[in-house]
């Protein structure tokens, strides 16, 4: 389903607002996940909404909650997101950080208790647009684990991403490293298992522990659980994500004391920092500009075409941006549940 980008907008804000959401939580929202459809993350697009929608009926998710300001040192800013939607909280919270660390230089900022923050990267753009870089570590509560620790046969964690953002020299696109801990997200694999694809191989094993690459797997009962990315490299990075995110921020970790009935809640630690502060500017542009050339002129590996070579992270994000300048492409299976979402809220499902 091809749609054009206003019309994802409205259509979006329109589905949100008939659930009582507030017209600027719903506006936010709605950039935010057809941004990522824009910039190929459809597993943080217009897709999840549906899941969202069953949030909101089950008390789960608060379509009207704005994120509380708890604790602020000048560059140390504590949050308590009281379970409203991230893609509105965390660009609350980030705005609040990019200003603090305008005037002290830097800031660290926790947030606990937000509903599901969505595409980090988004957040990482946000402060690289204010000429800042941006370091974020995330967990998820408030839901079963689902990946499963290095060598372990059932999960323990979930998929903790990771966030670094840099302004670039040159008018280039932001450099933005944007991933989980697992292999892939568990979004991916519900994108994947709606469109009958396979996930990759090492991403996932099953309910007995087995390695598979059925992403249905992880909706099955007993459920499989994802792996995390190189082994003991990318579980180590889970644990240090869950121990900041969890642990700094007061929300807690994926340990089993805490309930597990909810949907996804989010907890983050994350600095935001002014590059003017560490001076030499023209000298930092002039380095960054010429390692991210002496990248780019890597001579691809043998058998890959032109556009398979060396890209710097953000560039993934850039060119499916300028390809989607119009529009946002949907699959079959996503669009269908929007349009039965759309059916049973009485909105026009034909943006």
């Amino acid at each position: 389903m091809r749609l054009a980008i206003p019309a994802a907008l409205r259509f979006v804000e329109n589905l949100l607002r008939k659930q009582g959401v507030p017209e600027d939580i719903a506006r936010d929202v709605a950039l935010h996940l057809v941004e990522s459809d824009r910039v190929g993350y459809a597993s943080h697009g217009v897709s999840i909404l549906p899941g969202y929608a069953k949030a909101l009926a089950d008390g789960e998710l608060d379509g009207s909650a704005r994120p509380e300001l708890l604790n602020d040192t000048g560059s140390l800013q504590a949050w308590h997101g009281h379970r409203g939607f991230g893609q509105f909280v965390g660009k609350q919270v980030m705005a609040s950080a990019i200003e603090a660390a305008r005037r002290h230089g830097h800031c660290i900022v926790t947030l606990r208790d937000s509903h599901h923050l969505g595409r980090m990267g988004h957040y990482g753009e946000q402060v690289a647009a204010a000429g800042m870089v941006f370091m974020a570590f995330t967990n998820v509560t408030h839901r079963p684990p689902m990946v499963a620790p290095f060598g372990g046969a059932q999960a323990r964690m979930t998929t903790n991403p990771l966030c670094f953002a840099s302004p670039l020299p040159d008018g280039r696109p932001p450099l933005i490293v944007d991933m989980a801990t697992s292999t892939i997200a568990l979004n991916k694999a519900r994108v994947l298992a709606d469109e009958g694809e396979p996930a990759p191989t090492g991403a996932l094993i099953d309910g007995q522990g087995r390695p598979t690459t059925d992403p249905a797997v992880m909706f099955a009962d007993p459920p499989g659980a994802l792996l995390p990315f190189g082994g003991h490299k990318g579980y180590a990075l889970g644990v240090v994500a869950e121990l900041l995110a969890g642990v700094l921020s007061g929300g807690g970790t994926i340990q089993p004391e805490h309930p597990r009935g909810g949907l996804a809640t989010n907890n983050l630690f994350a600095l935001v920092f002014d590059p003017a502060r560490a001076g030499a500017a023209a000298w930092q542009a002039h380095e960054t500009g010429a390692f991210i050339d002496y990248l780019l002129s890597c001579p691809p590996q043998p058998g890959l075409g032109a556009d398979e070579g060396v890209q710097y992270p953000g560039e993934y994000e850039a060119r499916n941006r300028a390809r989607h300048a119009t529009h946002i492409t949907l699959g079959e299976g996503g669009w269908k549940a929007l349009a039965d979402l759309a059916a049973r809220l009485g909105v026009d499902g034909t943006p």
